[in-house]
């Protein structure tokens, strides 16, 4: 323990001064000299505190602490096991910059983008829920000399030109980092794991003081062949911004060439910082975890569902008056305007069950025993991707909406029956379609969209045939049946948002760490 030299109390690293602080008499001291006082410096072993989760069985070390109450990866409000141990001290460490406080209201200022987000977050979620850790790290070195052929294209006025350009790479990287622990989630720390080179310092135990620190349980050579591909990626790009002609490259075939020409080794081991939250979700666990260096942070926000129906409500009722200002509602309209919004909401959860079911295939990947890593960057890029393209999502959404707006004024100006029979059958026909295409990410059918298939068939039906001589009854029940399964796809939309947005409850007593049979 470092104590401190004018009162005794316990010392701990001041991520602000970048030194050591007494928690009592605020007194200051730099790393090189405590660990000068301390005698620490050139030890081969460190004693720490070792506390185990007697439910999930996560460990963690820890020097100049209290003792923990909670568990950092599953949630639970439990004292943890407490014993010392001895540990190997990592080459490098990064010590923490981003302060708890500064942490605490980045995460606020995320919560408070969003209207509906759990409240159970805003509302139990404080800075001491934030707990400092130090995440091991491999380092590697590696290096990729070779020749590839990148194919690009490139639009001028109305025509497109393809090039095939070669290119040469001799490309050394030093500090490639992989996540050398099973406890920390990978799905959030790969979106935050990029530290700036010059973080690094030689490790001393006074970085860890008041914090909490993970050792590696994973083995290095796993993971030669993610430092290969990283260096290709990197070479790669390096060469694509020498080239500056303009065109749009793909790099897909060119990579599965240069990775078996690359070549890496693992160089030592580094800690890397991250504040980390969990909150308990019945049977599931949330988790925050903010990179220590750079405040990038990735959150799991799931939706209030009561507060987002609440003010999809609140939006409703006066949409429905200004509607209703300007449109003449006939029964036809109703049912294929309902039809309308039941085809956008199967589109939605099917592209929803698409990247649910893209993500436990990523997770399977991570857990296989074969490192086939070229599938594994490609299934990166495609989560890179898709998270790059929110901001067109949202324009796409807000399109959407106006189109959809200017189909229902437009259909109300129609005056002939057969239009709504075309309309009623088209629509029923693309949400068939539509059906059987999602039912490839599906484990099971969904009832909402099969109500509401049934639905519009029964409604086409009964307009084509006017088996009710035009009652209008029948029609607005066929529309209400048809909107109470359009709520219905919501509620499903939301859930398996959710369901998405946490994680299983982990078990690290029988979790096997499946890269480490790679």
């Amino acid at each position: 323990m470092y104590s401190c030299p004018g009162c005794g109390s316990m010392m701990v690293f001041d991520p602000a001064g970048q030194q050591l602080k007494c928690g009592m008499c605020d007194r200051t001291e730099s790393i090189e000299s405590a660990d000068q006082r301390e005698a620490r410096q050139a030890s081969d072993r460190v004693e720490m505190d070792l506390f185990t989760c007697p439910n999930c069985g996560g460990e963690v070390h820890a020097m100049n602490t209290t003792a923990a109450s909670f568990c950092s990866y599953c949630g639970s409000p439990v004292m943890l096991n407490h014993t010392r141990s001895e540990v190997t001290p990592p080459d490098t460490i990064a010590p923490f910059r981003v302060t708890r406080d500064a942490c605490f209201a980045k995460y606020q200022s995320m919560l408070k983008k969003s209207l509906c987000v759990d409240h159970r977050l805003k509302r139990n979620v404080t800075a001491e829920s934030f707990r400092g850790i130090y995440v091991p790290f491999h380092t590697y070195s590696a290096r990729v000399t070779g020749s590839a052929v990148l194919e690009g294209h490139q639009t001028k006025g109305d025509d497109t030109y393809y090039y095939s350009t070669a290119v040469n790479l001799n490309h050394r990287f030093d500090d490639i980092l992989h996540d050398a622990s099973k406890e920390m989630p990978d799905a959030l720390s790969e979106r935050i794991a990029r530290v700036p080179t010059d973080s690094f310092k030689p490790f001393s135990p006074a970085y860890i003081s008041g914090f909490y620190a993970d050792t590696p349980d994973t083995n290095p050579n796993a993971y030669l062949s993610f430092a290969k591909a990283a260096a290709v990626r990197e070479g790669l790009k390096d060469v694509m911004d020498s080239l500056d002609d303009g065109c749009t490259y793909s790099t897909g075939e060119a990579e599965k060439k240069l990775i078996p020409l690359a070549s890496a080794e693992h160089t030592g081991e580094t800690l890397v910082p991250y504040w980390f939250m969990s909150l308990r979700s019945g049977k599931r666990v949330l988790y925050a975890v903010q990179n220590g260096i750079t405040g990038e942070m990735a959150a799991d926000t799931p939706m209030d569902i009561p507060r987002f129906g609440l003010f999809a409500l609140i939006l409703a009722v006066p949409l429905f008056f200004l509607l209703n200002a300007f449109l003449t509602l006939r029964p036809e309209m109703v049912m294929v305007i309902a039809m309308l919004l039941a085809v956008a909401a199967q589109l939605i959860v099917n592209g929803r069950r698409k990247a649910v079911k893209e993500q436990q295939l990523k997770q399977q990947m991570a857990e296989s025993a074969e490192d086939d890593m070229s599938a594994r960057m490609a299934q990166r890029k495609r989560m890179e991707n898709r998270a790059h393209s929110g901001t067109w999502y949202n324009v796409g959404g807000i399109g959407g909406a106006v189109l959809l707006i200017l189909a229902m004024y437009g259909i109300s100006l129609i005056d002939s029956i057969y239009i709504f029979w075309m309309a009623s059958f088209g629509l029923t026909a693309v949400m068939l379609l539509t059906f059987f295409i999602g039912r490839k990410s599906m484990s099971r059918p969904p009832v909402g969209s099969i109500v509401a298939l049934l639905a519009m068939v029964a409604g086409t039906v009964i307009l084509i045939t006017d088996v009710f001589h035009s009652n209008d009854t029948a029609m607005y029940v066929i529309s209400f049946i048809i909107l109470a399964s359009v709520v219905w796809e919501s509620i499903d939309l939301l859930l398996m948002h959710n369901r998405e947005c946490s994680n299983p409850l982990p078990q690290f007593e029988t979790h096997q760490g499946g890269d480490d049979n790679a």
